[in-house]
């Protein structure tokens, strides 16, 4: 089972006063780090817009998969919990401004009102922090392994987040996790699948006794 580590992560993030000037179509992150180690709240939604406050925070990542040519039988997205794990996650399909890199333009870099879903998802509360939280991919993002070379994806908040629809203000929920950045291998983000199995190998056919017809066409021994 091959594993795939990220070309590049990053936490967005983007502070408003009304959920849909935070989370809506149109939006702009107001920054995006890609050299943190780890987020202690790194897929969060906050909803304090009864005093004029919000805040929600995403994670991006990018795949090389260009060496993926064929379909993969399966495929898991595992990212390691830290601290909080209150909040449920998701991941979706994302069209990043450039390859190999984060901008804080690519926080509305996937489809809002019809998100193409990447993975299942994880209920709030069920979090792990304390080990790799594993989550199996769709049959749309097997395919987009195949068909592109970078496959991106938004790891977004379940439940207020990815439906666009706060629970209303005084929301806070949060999950942490660690990045591609983090010292120790064991804790950093992979992509893993399984290769389609190879065809069966043609076997010679062997006529011990009687006799082989062949009504039409050409028989080849070589």
């Amino acid at each position: 089972m091959p594993d795939l580590s990220p070309t590049i992560d990053g936490v967005g993030i983007k502070l408003g006063s009304t959920w849909a000037n935070t989370v809506g179509d149109g939006t702009t992150a107001a920054g995006m780090n890609t050299t943190a180690a780890h987020d202690n709240t790194g897929i969060n939604a906050i909803d304090l817009s009864a005093f004029g406050a919000t805040q929600v925070e995403r994670y991006y990542a990018e795949f090389d998969t260009s060496g993926v040519t064929s379909s993969p039988e399966s495929a898991t997205f595992k990212i390691y919990g830290k601290s909080n794990g209150a909040a449920g996650v998701i991941c979706v399909q994302a069209s990043f401004a450039s390859a190999g890199a984060l901008v804080t333009g690519d926080w509305d870099s996937w489809n809002e009102s019809s998100p193409v879903t990447y993975t299942d998802g994880i209920d709030a509360g069920s979090w792990n922090t304390s080990g790799y939280n594993t989550f199996t991919l769709t049959a749309a993002a097997l395919s987009a392994m195949v068909s592109l070379d970078e496959f991106q994806m938004i790891c977004l908040e379940k439940d207020n987040d990815y439906d666009q629809s706060s629970a209303g203000s005084g929301l806070s929920i949060a999950s942490g996790f660690y990045t591609q950045d983090d010292t120790s291998a064991s804790r950093r983000p992979v992509l893993s699948y399984t290769e389609p199995a190879a065809p069966p190998a043609q076997q010679p056919i062997k006529i011990l006794s009687g006799n082989m017809s062949i009504l039409s066409g050409k028989a080849i021994i070589k």
